[in-house]
């Protein structure tokens, strides 16, 4: 039974999906890369349309390693007639603040970059309350 929280449900019958479950440590992340590689290979996404997608997850990837306490990051993979999306989540709180790219030495630009290489980026914020943030990245094909 999905929770109120949910993005959305189930795929659709038009739509085929793959998840897994990853540990969450910088080491999954090429793992997590090839699993979303395999599971785009025969989708019809353009090879720079799949690059785009890869750098996306795995930025929002890096992000709950980085700012969340999780153990677990589940990366969800659907495959749409005209789209890919693909959801990241985890177990933490989002953490809202205002970027200010003079004092930012690193770091801070994951959300602009995933929104710059996306066609669609949704961000369900966990909170103390309902903590898991799911990163919801879409790439509609021919674009």
């Amino acid at each position: 039974m999905e929770t109120p929280r949910a993005m959305k449900p189930h795929p659709p019958p038009t739509a085929s999906a793959r998840d897994r479950t990853f540990p969450a440590h910088p080491s999954a992340l090429y793992r997590i890369r090839r699993f979303l590689r395999e599971s785009v290979a025969d989708s019809g996404l353009e090879r720079a349309a799949t690059d785009d997608l890869v750098l996306a997850v795995s930025e929002a990837c890096a992000n709950s390693l980085q700012h969340t306490a999780t153990v677990d990051i589940r990366v969800t993979c659907i495959l749409f007639p005209d789209r890919v999306e693909v959801e990241v989540e985890d177990d933490g709180l989002f953490g809202r603040r205002i970027p200010i790219p003079e004092l930012e030495v690193e770091g801070g630009h994951g959300i602009p970059l995933m929104m710059a290489l996306m066609d669609e980026v949704q961000i369900r914020k966990g909170t103390r309350l309902h903590p898991g943030t799911v990163v919801r990245l879409t790439k509609y094909r021919g674009t």
